[in-house]
Order: structure tokens, then sequence, then C-alpha cells
């Protein structure tokens, strides 16, 4: 786990500074929202129990309603059966009545009962069964029930034993009734007079006592065990849900809508009073915040990372072109560093502004120091260069060169003949000033008469070889380049040897150089001489050129790419390599 975040945090610190920053934009954005939204699920939270409390203190309310209002009719169903009229009247029915006698009581009987249905507004219908299976009925609405389950409420009754009974009977065309076996109690008796069956129009009494506060496409329902008491069953699509109810409130999905449900428990009845809410109308408004609230963090996430980006690529950019222009600097090419630097076009006056100038101005005095000191080296070595060629009065020297050429002549001294001309070649060539280039046939040309000259000297023991490309000889090369070069193998390699020492120039060629190399087979050197030789350090003989005036020269007319190199060891000679472009010279001239 360490070794991850610690990755982790080395790919942060690696990151591009505009990367830093969108990620902690992003991050703070997604902070900021997870607060505010789970702030609001716990305010949301807050607002569902206070809510559920509201409910269900009008459920209670409600339901408490209901109950009396079914206390009411349950004592209104003792008051009947305990009427001394009506247990006069079914104490006087028997078998043996004539017909008109039996009228006579119906008549007295749907009277008395009358008079108790017309005191209460939620009666829909009473039903009295005498003991012979007579049946009485008034009120509103006169109901029917078949026979079986007209024997079922009987048998429900008399197993009460004279307590009323609440029954709900399925698939009929009533919703609630109530029933007590009505008994003898004149002699203390007991006998069996007959069956009470109030029916109770649930419709009306639920409707007043919920009037004012009906819940809109919603619904308040009653449930009994795995019965629903109220509305019927064909009128509501919350039975599964009713029946299904827990404890306190839920949201549960009906018919693809929302809904809130409450429920509470009877205190008197084994009943369930449920309250269920729409849930869209009721959470419309905060629904509505919700949606927009993540549609405002989704804009605003986009905006601010928009501008946050923007904002990272103003600060950035400037400092991105800073170190493409530091890379330029590195490798020395000074113009195309103030090309990137110069990449943004507005300075500002802030901190990046400030390094933008000040960079700007530190690669503009660099490149004016380095081109102020390579022109102070040129002109130093031009200098040095012509105050050797003017130590000695050439026009003196060339005269009296010509004079003993003639004298040699004369007396048929054929050897000093030539040895005085290739003297003259060489004091011609190095007195004139008009070209610092010339070409390397012309170069050659005075390589050619210095070992002439040489060659009287060491005879048998300079053995001198020349291969140089004939395609080449027209290209340019600094002149007195390789004179001194064959001056110096001759002086460090031939002189301290007694058997011939072979020195050879040759041509290696490629696509884009020519390379001339001054070879010989003397002792070599030490890798510490060469550090020497190639830093100026070593006291040069002859003509006093030495490698490192050499190398300055062709590197400052054909760049710091060319040059001379040196490969030599102990007892494997020396190879002097000039590195050259592959160009006639025309641009560097």
């Amino acid at each position: 786990m360490k070794k991850v975040f610690q990755r982790l945090k080395k790919m942060y610190n690696d990151l591009k500074i505009k990367y830093k920053l969108f990620i902690l934009v992003s991050w703070t954005m997604i902070i900021s929202f997870s607060f505010i939204f789970f702030g609001l699920q716990y305010a949301f939270h807050a607002y569902d129990e206070q809510l559920y409390s509201k409910s269900s203190q009008v459920l209670s309310t409600s339901s408490n309603g209901i109950e009396n209002e079914l206390k009411n009719l349950e004592e209104v169903s003792y008051n009947i059966l305990t009427d001394p009229q009506i247990q006069q009247y079914l104490a006087s029915i028997n078998e043996e009545s004539t017909e008109y006698e039996k009228f006579q009581l119906r008549t007295n009987m749907m009277d008395k009962l009358l008079s108790y249905v017309n005191k209460e507004k939620y009666i829909l219908s009473v039903n009295l069964i005498d003991a012979y299976g007579e049946e009485y009925n008034v009120g509103p609405k006169t109901l029917k029930i078949s026979n079986e389950q007209k024997e079922n409420i009987i048998e429900m009754a008399v197993e009460a034993d004279g307590s009323n009974v609440w029954i709900h009977p399925k698939n009929t065309n009533f919703t609630f009734a109530t029933a007590r076996e009505i008994r003898q109690y004149r002699n203390l008796s007991f006998d069996n007079l007959g069956t009470l069956i109030i029916y109770i129009n649930m419709d009306k009494l639920v409707g007043n006592i919920l009037e004012g506060s009906k819940k809109i496409d919603g619904e308040f329902l009653i449930a009994s065990k795995n019965d629903l008491i109220y509305p019927k069953e064909t009128e509501t699509p919350f039975k599964e849900a009713a029946l299904s109810a827990g404890a306190g409130y839920q949201i549960k999905n009906i018919d693809k809508k929302n809904y809130f449900l409450v429920h509470i428990k009877s205190n008197y009845f084994e009943w369930e009073y449920l309250n269920v809410i729409p849930f869209n109308h009721i959470f419309k408004d905060i629904n509505i915040i919700k949606t927009l609230l993540i549609i405002i963090f989704i804009l605003m996430f986009f905006a601010v990372t928009f501008l946050g980006i923007r904002f990272a690529r103003n600060i950035t950019s400037p400092l991105e072109n800073l170190v493409a222009g530091m890379q330029f600097v590195k490798v020395g090419d000074f113009k195309e560093a103030r090309k990137e630097a110069l990449k943004t076009s507005d300075f500002h006056d802030d901190e990046v502004g400030t390094l933008q100038q000040n960079f700007q101005n530190m690669i503009q005095q660099i490149d004016e120091l380095i081109n102020e000191n390579y022109s102070k080296q040129l002109t130093i070595k031009e200098t040095e260069f012509k105050a050797l060629q003017a130590q000695i009065n050439p026009h003196f020297l060339y005269n009296t060169l010509e004079s003993i050429n003639w004298l040699a002549k004369g007396n048929g001294q054929t050897q000093i003949s030539k040895m005085v001309e290739s003297l003259g070649y060489l004091l011609r060539n190095s007195i004139s000033l008009k070209q610092p280039l010339i070409t390397i046939e012309d170069e050659l040309n005075i390589v050619k008469n210095y070992i002439t000259i040489q060659k009287y000297r060491f005879e048998e023991r300079l053995d001198f070889h020349l291969q140089v490309d004939s395609d080449i000889v027209g290209y340019y090369i600094p002149k007195l380049t390789l004179q001194p070069l064959v001056e110096n193998a001759i002086h460090y390699a031939l002189e301290p040897m007694i058997d011939p020492c072979k020195i050879s120039i040759y041509s290696e060629l490629d696509k884009e150089t020519i390379k001339l190399v001054v070879e010989d087979k003397g002792p070599g050197m030490e890798p510490s001489f060469i550090e020497k030789l190639k830093r100026g350090e070593v006291k040069t003989r002859g003509q006093g050129v030495g490698l490192s005036n050499i190398d300055d020269r062709i590197k400052l007319s054909y760049g710091e790419q060319y040059g001379v190199t040196i490969e030599s060891a102990p007892n494997q000679g020396t190879k002097v390599i000039i590195v050259l472009p592959y160009d006639r010279g025309g641009d560097y001239v």
C-alpha cells in the first residue's frame, strides 16, 4: 500500500503544472458537491421524519375518529338487543301465531328498528333474524346476503356468546358489519331470540372523518390481517401495499409511481391504518431542487474545468515556452531559443512575465557576448597569423631566393634550384592575405613544395604518400591547415626515428563531410600529451601554427561540428583528422 501511495505521489509530482491545477480544481468541486449533497440528503431525511410525524398524527386522529364512531355503533347494537319492546316482540313469536299476529309483530319490529336507524347516519342497513329464521330488514339500503353467509354470521355471533362481532364478508356488496346474538334476559333464561346484523356505510363514515384532509391521488386504507376492510378491493390498487406495509414509513413504487406510506396500528381493533401519499406530489419541489442541484453542479463542473484549464494555460504556456527555449540554449541555438520565448505575444507584469523578460535579456546578452568573443578570438588569431607572416620582409626574401635560383641554374645545380623554387612557392603563399580559405588543391600544392624541400634533407627516411580524391580538390579549406600538420609529423615522428617513417595524406568521404587524414607511423603519443596538445599547452615548432589554432579556424569558418581530432597511442603512430563540410565553401568564404 505504501509503495502504491509513493508511486501515485511520484506520478502527481511529475505531472505538468496545468494538470496539477486541473486535479486540484476537480477535487475541490467534487468534495464541495459531496458535502452539499450529503447535507441535503440529511435535510431530506429530517424532512421525511417530520412528514411522517405529522402524517402519523393526522392518521392517528382519523383512526380515533373512525373507531369512536364504530364504538358508538357497537353501543347502538347493544341498545337494540336490550330494548324491552324488541325483546318482547321476539319472545312473542312462535310457530302457532296466526298470520295476522305475525304481520302485526313484523310491523312493530320494523318500526322500532327504523327508529334506531334514523338516529344514526352511518347505518346502511339493519337485519334482524329471529329464532325461526324470519328476517327483518330496515335502512336506507336493504342488503341481501346468501344463506351460507347468513349461517356463518349467525354461527360467529353464537360463538361470541352475546359479545359484539365485527364482520367483513367477502364477495358481497358491503364492506363492513357488526353482529350480536340476541338472548332473552327476562327471568335470566338467556334463551336465543335471534341475531342482529348492522351493515355500516364505511364510505360515508371514512369520508366524513377524512373530510378536509383528502389526499390528491392518494388513499386512506384499513386492513385487518389478510383482509382489506376499506376501501373495496376493486376500488384501490394499494391492497398489496396495505397488507405488506411495515411499521413507520417507507417509500414504495406502485404502478410505476412512488408513494409515501405512513402506517400505524389500532389500539382497539386488530386493524392497521395506512395513508398512501403520492411521493411526487409532496416531494415535487424537493425533486426539482435535487435535479437542479445535479444539473447546476455538472454545468459548474464543466464551466470551472474550462475556466481552470484556460487559467492554468495562461500560467503554464509561458513557462513551457521558457523550458523549450532553455533546451535550445543548452545546445547553443540562441536564435531558436528566442523564437520559443517569444511565442507568447503579451508580456504581463506578474512573476511569469518578469521571468520571460529576464530570460529574453539573458539570452540576448549571452548571444552578444558569444559573438563578441568569437570575433575577438578570430581577430586575435588573424593578428597572430599576420604577425607571423610579417616577421620576415617577404619581398627581400623572395628577391634573394630568385637570385639564388638563377645562380644555381647557371652553375648546373638542379637540386638547389628545385629547393629554392619550392621555398619561393611556400613564401608566396604564406604572404598572400587575399583569402583566408583556399582550395584543397592549392593547400596540397603547398604541402608538395614543403615535402620537396624536406626530401632533400631526409632523403629515403621520409616516405611520403598522397591519396586525395580528385572530386574534392575544388572544395575549400582554411589556408595553412595541412602543411603545419605535415611539419609536425616530421618533427614528432620522423626526426626521432632512424628507420624510414611513412607519412600519408588521404581522404575519406561520406554524404555530409570530407575527412582529410594526416597519418604517420611514428612513435605515437601518450593520452595526456594529446590532451595538452588539444588545449594548446604544447609549444609548437616550425611556423608555430598549433593544432588548437587550426581547430579554431575551422570551427570559426564552418561551425562547431567541424574541426580537428587526434587518434594516437604509444608505438601505434598518429592520425590527425580534419573534418570539413561537403560543400564547395561558397557560403563560408
